[in-house]
């Protein structure tokens, strides 16, 4: 299964997934910026490994220049000539002692004496052994640190960015595939960020040391001539630095491959996370079918094809490694021919040292270079993942796009729909056809309708995760349109066929209505709904300090009471109840509706729910939708009066096969309080 694109991204992702990718089509402007953003929340991390990393590789640089001054003084301190040379060193004598100090010879001057000795040398290049072995260990834990800290942040901003987007990017992306985006495919993009925007910088400083030391060592004396030219000696180092930049060319022209593989990888692991996340939802479903042999044997075909998928990413970037490490071996060999070459001509006393150095340098200069070249296939590699994240990133709500500007404290309890049209697709099936009505303020009113007729979509335009194409939804005398995104749902609030519920105490799964509310705030609202009595039955201590586990030792009708009382925490001036009795038997829900009703009076509320024998008593005014229109308004006894469409619904019920425990009209006696016993059921 391939990456769905993300909505609200600029569809320059081309060749999702397919052949034709193109090196071209990574947005390196786009990595550097996501990069640098990401490190600007970390600044003193950032600066303490930048530092780590310069002294590390300042420090294994100064080791090889040092072993080269080692060979000079051991060179220097053998000389013929040299009193340090040794304790067991003979003296030498002067060949003809009569000679003056004046006289003119043809004899090379003796070389100059070493100022440090090689001992002192030698313990100074232990020293920075022993620096480079000290530094790995912060510069590790720094490195580790800084990776984990964009990575948790990364995944949070995304985390929060995918929480507030419209309805239809749930429809366009699974929840499997979401899921791997922020565990996996952030994670994966984070490290490629700091590597790209980050390191390249420190590898390309390090290579331009590097280069200076070279060029150093290659300054012997007389300069190497070929054909009878001398050559300076930053020539042929600077010749050979830039050969092997073929190497990060010859990886670029082949990171096409590398992103084809990873491509396909992502999608193998995409495919696994759906699957199992899927069956993981319905268990229940799958074990009653006895399907269970069908989903193993469909994991084990999806195992196999991630199994093969990450075989072919791994011999695939072996096969880069092999060749990005070609220009290497021959700019190793070549280098050092020269070194030896150039020392051999060469009268500079110091010659062997440099050319100790110059080989001890050339793979450290080639690190950088093969750095490059690591981090062309690692954006290829990664930018899947990179443009999916940052297309999610990118995206906005509709509501975010044309939010508003208005921001008040409170509003008048009104709600009215004015020539509203609408529809999901363009051109496609009126859900609102101009359609027009208030919503009686104080009162429960009920949106009727045939399945599939698109009762929810009047909450989703209330609340602007959609407009509509032509009218608009006034709250408080003022179009929705007109409320900055973050007041509007200070004043409406839904709540939903199945209220989100996770795992902590009961008390944070209230303040997700509120984060400010205390203890006394919270009880009170409970104890108005009566669902504290539920709480606390049970319970050891205060009920808010319980770990509420999901809610999952509450039954359907408990839960749904307990998600009506935490909206109303807020004290929204317009309330939506959206399929209120769903995951509830017919005794739950109708020994709860008084209870529900009263907890709700003088809230404007308006409510969709499948059951209208259960909506009859409990509502106070009705709408009731036909193909786009509003067919009828009014009470319930108006509209069964006129034997329309609502008293059409509501004897369809009649037709219905019996069932023992379906009551005809109103619940019996004994189903009064059946839902208070604070005994959980299961749900």
């Amino acid at each position: 299964m391939g990456i769905a694109p993300p909505a609200g991204a600029d569809g320059k992702g081309k060749g999702r997934g397919g052949s034709g990718s193109q090196l071209s089509d990574v947005r390196w402007g786009m990595i550097f910026k996501l990069g640098w953003k990401l490190l600007g929340f970390f600044k003193v991390l950032t600066i303490a490994y930048c530092v780590m990393m310069l002294v590390q590789n300042c420090v294994t640089l100064g080791t090889s220049q040092l072993l080269g001054q080692v060979t000079n003084a051991i060179n220097h301190a053998r000389a013929p000539g040299n009193t340090t040379a040794g304790p067991n060193a003979p003296a030498t004598a002067p060949a003809n002692p009569t000679a003056t100090p004046s006289a003119p010879s043809n004899a090379s001057a003796p070389p100059e004496t070493s100022s440090k000795s090689p001992l002192f040398l030698v313990v100074l290049w232990s020293l920075l052994a022993l620096a480079t072995l000290a530094v790995r260990l912060p510069m590790r834990a720094i490195g580790t640190k800084l990776d984990l800290a964009m990575s948790n942040k990364l995944r949070s901003q995304l985390f929060a960015r995918l929480l507030r987007q419209s309805p239809e990017f749930y429809h366009t992306h699974e929840t499997g595939e979401l899921n791997a985006v922020v565990n996996q495919f952030a994670v994966e993009a984070t490290m490629t960020l700091r590597q790209v925007s980050l390191d390249v910088i420190l590898q390309v400083v390090t290579l331009g040391i590097t280069v200076g030391l070279i060029v150093y060592n290659f300054d012997m004396k007389p300069a190497p001539t070929i054909f009878g030219m001398a050559i300076p000696p930053a020539a042929i180092p600077l010749a050979i630095v830039l050969f092997a930049f073929i190497s990060p060319w010859m990886t670029g022209k082949m990171a096409n491959m590398v992103r084809d593989v990873s491509r396909d990888l992502q999608g193998k692991m995409v495919a696994l996370n759906s699957l199992v996340t899927g069956a993981m939802q319905s268990p229940e479903e799958i074990q009653a079918m006895e399907a269970e042999p069908m989903f193993v044997k469909k994991h084990d075909k999806e195992l196999d094809a991630l199994l093969k998928s990450r075989l072919k990413n791994t011999v695939t970037m072996e096969y880069m490694g092999l060749f990005s490490g070609l220009p290497s071996w021959i700019v190793e060999v070549v280098m050092l021919a020269f070194a030896v070459y150039s020392a051999y001509h060469s009268t500079d006393p110091d010659a062997a040292g440099k050319v100790v150095a110059i080989f001890l340098l050339t793979p450290q200069l080639m690190t950088p270079i093969q750095g490059l070249s690591a981090y062309i296939l690692m954006a290829g590699n990664a930018w899947p993942a990179i443009e999916t994240v940052n297309g999610m990133m990118e995206s906005r709500a509709r509501r975010e796009e044309k939010s508003g500007t208005v921001k008040v404290a409170s509003v008048e309890p009104t709600l009215s729909a004015k020539n509203i049209t609408f529809s999901y697709t363009p051109g496609g099936r009126k859900i609102f056809d101009d359609i027009s009505f208030d919503v009686p303020p104080g009162k429960i009113t009920g949106f009727v309708a045939r399945m599939g007729q698109g009762k929810t979509t009047f909450f989703k335009l209330a609340l602007r995760f959609y407009d509509p194409q032509q009218g608009e939804v006034v709250l408080g005398g003022r179009p929705v349109a007109d409320y900055a995104s973050d007041n509007l749902y200070n004043h409406i609030a839904m709540m939903s066929q199945f209220p989100a519920f996770f795992y902590d105490t009961l008390r944070a799964n209230m303040q997700m209505a509120k984060g400010n509310a205390t203890d006394e705030e919270i009880r009170a609202i409970c104890e108005r709904t009566g669902v504290w009595k539920i709480l606390e039955a049970g319970a050891q201590g205060n009920p808010l300090d319980q770990d509420f586990a999901g809610g999952r030792r509450l039954s359907g009708g408990q839960r749904k009471l307990l998600a009506l009382t935490r909206c109303l925490l807020r004290n929204p001036s317009i309330l939506f109840l959206d399929e209120p009795t769903v995951g509830m038997d017919n005794v739950e829900k109708f020994s709860m509706l008084e209870i529900i009703k009263k907890a709700l009076k003088g809230h404007t509320v308006m409510v969709v729910d499948h059951d209208l024998r259960w909506l009859m008593p409990f509502c106070d005014y009705f709408v009731v939708l036909d193909d786009g229109k509003i067919a009828e308004q009014g009470t319930a006894d108006e509209l069964l009066a006129r034997s329309g469409l609502f008293y059409e619904l509501y004897h369809a019920e009649d037709a219905k096969p019996a069932n023992a425990d379906t009551p005809a009209s109103a619940p019996p006696p004994q189903m009064a309080g059946a839902g208070l016993s604070g005994k959980a059921r299961p749900g």
